[in-house]
C-alpha cells in the first residue's frame, strides 16, 4: 500500500509498519486488533485490509517500548496507549482534522513550495549551464578548424622548403661536381703540360 494517501497522512501496509518497527508483520495485525477490542479504528480498504496511519506508526512503537518493561503484558501496555491516542482513531466515514495535522500539513507544504524553488533554480541553472557548454564547444570546433588550416599550411610550408633546400642542394651539388670537373680537367691539362 506504499504511496496510499488517506485524507491527512500518508498509509502504510502491515510489513512496511513492522519493517519501521522492526518487528514482525504479525505482531503488528496483533496489535492492531487489541486495540480494536478496545474500541480503536484503523483505516481499511474496500478488501477490509488494514492501512496504518504515521500516528499508528508511533503509538505502536509507544507499546512495544512499555510492554518491554518487567511486569507489563501486551494488553496492559495497549490500554495505557489508548488514551493518548484515542482522538487520532478514524471513525467510518468521519475524519477529524486536527490542528496538529493541519500544522504538519502546512510545514510541509512549505518544505515542498521550498524544494520545487530549489527544484526550478537548479533547472535554470543546469540550462544556463548547457548553453555556456554549447558555446564552448563551437568555439572548440572552430579552434580546431583554425588549427588545422594552420597545420595545413605549415605542411604546405614545409614542403615547398624541403622543395627548396632540395633544389638548393642539387645546384650545389651540380656546381661541386662541375668544379671538381674543372680542377680534374686543370690537373690533366698541367699534367700534359709538364709531363706528370
Amino acid at each position: 500500500m506504499e504511496g496510499l494517501q488517506g485524507n491527512l497522512e500518508a498509509l502504510y501496509s502491515p510489513g512496511e509498519v513492522a519493517s519501521q518497527l522492526n518487528i514482525q508483520r504479525q505482531t503488528v495485525t496483533k496489535y492492531a486488533r487489541i486495540f480494536e477490542t478496545e474500541g480503536f479504528v484503523f483505516h481499511k480498504d474496500e478488501k477490509g485490509n488494514r492501512a496504518y496511519t504515521d500516528t499508528n506508526i508511533s503509538m505502536f512503537r509507544r507499546v512495544t517500548d512499555i510492554k518491554n518493561k518487567p511486569g507489563i503484558t501486551l494488553e496492559t501496555a495497549i490500554k495505557g496507549v489508548i488514551p493518548m491516542y484515542k482522538k487520532d482513531s478514524i471513525t467510518p466515514g468521519v475524519t477529524e482534522i486536527s490542528t496538529e495535522n493541519e500544522h504538519h500539513n502546512g510545514v510541509t507544504n512549505e518544505k515542498l513550495d521550498m524544494l520545487m524553488q530549489a527544484l526550478a533554480e537548479q533547472q535554470k541553472l543546469i540550462l544556463e549551464q548547457n548553453k555556456k557548454i554549447d558555446s564552448l564547444q563551437e568555439q572548440l570546433n572552430e579552434h580546431r578548424l583554425d588549427v588545422k588550416g594552420r597545420d595545413t599550411k605549415l605542411l604546405e610550408y614545409i614542403r615547398e622548403h624541403q622543395k627548396e633546400r632540395k633544389e638548393e642542394m642539387v645546384f650545389i651539388a651540380q656546381n661541386e661536381v662541375a668544379a671538381a670537373k674543372q680542377e680534374d680537367q686543370k690537373k690533366s691539362f698541367l699534367a700534359r703540360l709538364f709531363g706528370k
